[in-house]
């Protein structure tokens, strides 16, 4: 698939946490906007502090128990979230992210303050939240609207590629692909794409190892935008059982096919699904 990518290097500020369970958030955030290709700014002291945010495109604000934020704080926490307030007027972006649904007074405070160029998230995966960053921090290009004829559409995650090669081998061997792998480093907006190329095949398959969060986003989206209940293309969501459970999908049970199951399996999964679409 021949698609034109439009990458705007993001500049993201990542500010200090106060806390242990803070700081396990910002550890694993940190990864996945490296995989992300999304360039990360910290600083450890107050030496010329407003100058280095200045030099974000955003900033990235994760909430706790504690009440880091308090003018009674003098942390750099504080401090940063502070000068990133008093920048969002010259077009700096906040997101302020509260991963574990935190709902404490001080947090209902914070969310009173929001205005223009504040956006706070409670997604829980980090890997769903940087999608959402780079969604409203990326200008988005759409992929090429060929219709292709094929038997079965198969999309996985990026970060996921390794086993869905394996599979891919298998499945096609017997089953006409159309293969789509999600990068978290492209600025591509794949939604009329997908939904125009679900017309042309028999079945949907949404393949996952290690993204489980974003699976379950994802999926879901994909059914909305190709019409919910009307949509003409049984979906299947197919995961590795070695990183997740049948139960995890039950969301998603009363508007799609899922299924977990070994790596082995799984080709065999889908063809009984594809089988069983077509009769």
């Amino acid at each position: 698939m021949a698609i034109n990518l439009f990458t705007q290097h993001i500049k993201v500020f990542l500010c200090d946490t106060n806390t242990s369970e803070a700081l396990k958030h910002k550890e694993r955030l940190k990864i996945v906007l490296t995989k992300a290709g999304i360039e990360i700014l910290e600083y450890q002291t107050e030496d010329n502090l407003e100058e280095k945010i200045k030099q974000a495109d955003c900033t990235i604000h994760i909430l706790d128990s504690t009440d880091i934020y308090s003018d009674k704080q003098q942390s750099l926490a504080h401090k940063e979230y502070s000068i990133s307030k008093q920048l969002r007027e010259q077009g700096l972006k906040m997101f302020i992210w509260n991963p574990d649904n935190i709902n404490e007074q001080y947090i209902n405070n914070i969310r009173r303050e929001i205005i223009e160029n504040t956006i706070y998230s409670t997604k829980h995966s980090p890997i769903v939240f940087v999608e959402e960053l780079r969604g409203i921090m990326n200008i988005k290009n759409a992929a090429q609207q060929e219709i292709l004829q094929r038997d079965i559409f198969f999309i996985y995650n990026d970060l996921d590629k390794s086993t869905a090669s394996d599979i891919l081998n298998m499945v096609e061997d017997i089953q006409t692909v159309i293969k789509l792998g999600i990068s978290m480093n492209r600025d591509t907006d794949y939604t009329e794409y997908i939904k125009n190329q679900l017309q042309g095949c028999k079945i949907g398959v949404i393949y996952f190892d290690y993204a489980l969060d974003w699976a379950l986003s994802f999926a879901r989206q994909i059914w909305k935008d190709s019409g919910g209940q009307s949509c003409k293309t049984p979906l299947l969501l197919i995961g590795n059982s070695e990183h997740a459970k049948q139960e995890q999908l039950e969301t998603l049970s009363n508007v799609m096919e899922t299924s977990i199951n070994d790596i082995s399996l799984i080709p065999l999964d889908i063809k009984v699904f594809f089988d069983k679409s077509i009769q």
